[in-house]
């Protein structure tokens, strides 16, 4: 019962982290650092990716781990990421930071 609430709310607190830090990093931080923390998910996006194309026939049961990391955790995280970032810039800009 555990495994099954912590794939349930994995999605949400990825997207409420990723937001917070998207939002930090593009208000206060600066815009590189913003570009680095997308990069920087985007790269263990693409590491999850690969692992589960190397997955072969027969071998579905090791795909369920990248699986659940990368749509339960890194993709909101980086659609968070991005949308707090916009939103950190922008406020910024009103500001005159």
């Amino acid at each position: 019962m555990v495994d099954t609430a912590t794939f349930a709310f994995l999605p949400l607190i990825s997207l409420i982290l990723g937001a917070i830090a998207g939002f930090i990093a593009g208000r206060w931080i600066g815009t590189k650092a913003l570009l680095w923390l997308i990069g920087l998910s985007s790269a263990v996006g693409l590491v999850l990716i690969v692992m589960l194309a190397s997955v072969g026939t027969g071998e579905e049961e090791q795909a369920f781990g990248p699986f659940i990391w990368l749509t339960g955790a890194v993709l909101p995280f980086l659609f968070a990421v991005i949308m707090g970032g916009v939103g950190g810039r922008s406020l910024a800009a009103r500001v005159g930071a």
